[in-house]
């Protein structure tokens, strides 16, 4: 009964929130006044909600395949408001998880959380041999309100597609990522599971850190890992538009700059993407910390992307080809990205693209090197565009790489708006086309697998191919000038 009585409660608070902001909506155009615009409205109605709203604007935001951009836009400055729960419950939380208090578990925990969201805080500890850890523990009653929201949202779209309201079909596939997503990241050992995979394939790259788990102090609810110390991106913006010179200062101590801590930025992004197939992808401002010399630190592991081998060469085309300029290249790369509706139109699609192009790119271009006019956004956002509507659906795992990138580029635009993406994804591309081409020429067997990477590569462009085999020609040749 009790059950019920929530699910109903819940529902009812739902429908009374959707049900003000359209009686709202209704006042503004029948008096002519000039109210909230849709975007905004729709990002303040999900963080009233909070809970498991907030994660599904989340997945909401990564649909700018089919969502108006604007609203993407909004979503991904969802806030997630929600203040701290209790001491009483974090020791709650403990006994039930570990069966004793954090005090008979830690040499040091503070309670004070040093940050709060609706699935819970974060709390800094020491270990008995004086290790500092960070500490995220679930907030109490959390899996069961986002199931029971699971539930209502399920039963949204039934009605939806009951009544055929066509406009609202798309809402399937998130509310279906959703379902999903309380499955495993509910769970925060698949968090720990997620960080331990970066954390490995980060070990041979000094530009990135990655915090250790501390699996016997992890379960479900409890994450504990290495504490990294250092500013978050959000911090140090916050700091720079309160003109806060002492923190400032501090900064600038640690070698902080913020066009050198960028660059490293993409290139632990592109590497983790196209070595390994798997990246971060939540790279919001509170999720990147600025440590000594410019490395970058990460946190948040319940939004990671990845990418099978073939769809790792497909992304390496299109990266490649956006960042030659060409725009056939970029139209064959898209369609290796893509699958067709009944209504697909390639023509039209060609055609549009072609007219487009021609605003991101510097005409004529400097060495034969283009330089963009638009920023990376632009550009992603208008292929995406031009995907919804001419009946081109782009596969989900390359929407997070596409949106990572994005991130990336919002990033930029706030700490080093002169920074130029383009050449530094060619780089990458061109260096990781490289080392695949020397480590398949001389393994044992691979020699057929090159051959059908080449034909692959060559469609990037032939300048571009070539260039990648001077990268690995100069790579050879430190080599025999270390050995001698």
């Amino acid at each position: 009964m009790k059950s019920q009585f929530q699910y109903l409660h819940r529902a009812l608070q739902i429908a009374w929130a959707c049900s003000r902001n359209l009686l709202e909506i209704a006042r503004d155009r029948v008096t002519g006044r000039r109210g909230l615009a849709g975007p905004k409205r729709l990002r303040l109605l999900l963080e009233e909600l909070g809970g498991s709203f907030l994660k599904f604007g989340q997945i909401l935001s990564l649909q700018i395949d089919t969502l108006p951009r604007e609203y993407c836009d909004a979503l991904l400055n969802l806030l997630d408001r929600v203040p701290p729960f209790s001491r009483e419950q974090v020791r709650q939380v403990f006994e039930e998880e570990r069966g004793t208090a954090p005090e008979r578990l830690f040499r040091e925990f503070n309670y004070t959380p040093l940050a709060s969201a609706s699935i819970g805080q974060v709390h800094r500890a020491a270990l008995p041999d004086a290790t500092v850890v960070a500490i995220k523990v679930q907030r109490p009653g959390v899996r069961e309100t986002f199931h029971r929201d699971a539930v209502l949202m399920n039963l949204f779209i039934r009605i939806i597609f009951l009544l055929k309201i066509r406009g609202l079909y798309f809402m399937r596939d998130p509310v279906r990522e959703f379902n999903e997503w309380i499955q495993d990241e509910l769970d925060y050992r698949r968090e720990a599971a997620y960080a331990e995979v970066l954390r490995r394939n980060a070990r041979k790259t000094p530009t990135e850190v990655v915090p250790r788990i501390h699996w016997d102090l992890t379960t479900g609810r409890v994450l504990t890992m290495d504490f990294l110390e250092g500013f978050s991106v959000l911090e140090y913006l916050r700091i720079r538009d309160e003109g806060d010179e002492g923190r400032l200062a501090e900064m600038e101590q640690l070698g902080f700059q913020p066009e050198k801590f960028l660059s490293n930025v993409i290139n632990n992004f592109l590497s983790d993407a196209f070595r390994f197939g798997v990246f971060h992808a939540d790279l919001h401002p509170a999720n990147l910390l600025i440590l000594k010399d410019n490395v970058v630190g990460y946190v948040d592991f319940g939004i990671v992307g990845h990418l099978t081998a073939e769809a790792r060469r497909k992304q390496i085309q299109l990266s490649m080809a956006y960042a030659s300029g060409r725009t056939e290249e970029i139209f064959a790369a898209f369609l290796g990205v893509s699958t067709f509706t009944e209504k697909v139109d390639l023509a039209g699609f060609r055609q549009e693209l072609e007219r487009r192009s021609r605003q991101w790119y510097r005409e004529p271009a400097v060495g034969g090197v283009p330089h963009l006019t638009r920023s990376l956004t632009v550009a992603m956002l208008d292929l995406l565009t031009l995907c919804r509507k001419y009946g081109l659906l782009v596969d989900r795992e390359m929407i997070k790489y596409i949106r990572s990138l994005m991130l990336v580029d919002g990033l930029v635009s706030r700490l080093a708006p002169g920074l130029d993406l383009a050449p530094q994804i060619r780089r990458v591309c061109e260096e990781f086309v490289a080392e695949e081409a020397q480590a398949k020429i001389f393994s044992r067997g691979a020699a057929l697998t090159f051959l059908a990477d080449l034909s692959g590569w060559l469609l990037a462009g032939p300048g571009r191919m070539l260039h990648a085999m001077e990268v690995m020609e100069r790579r050879q040749l430190r080599l025999r000038t270390r050995s001698t």
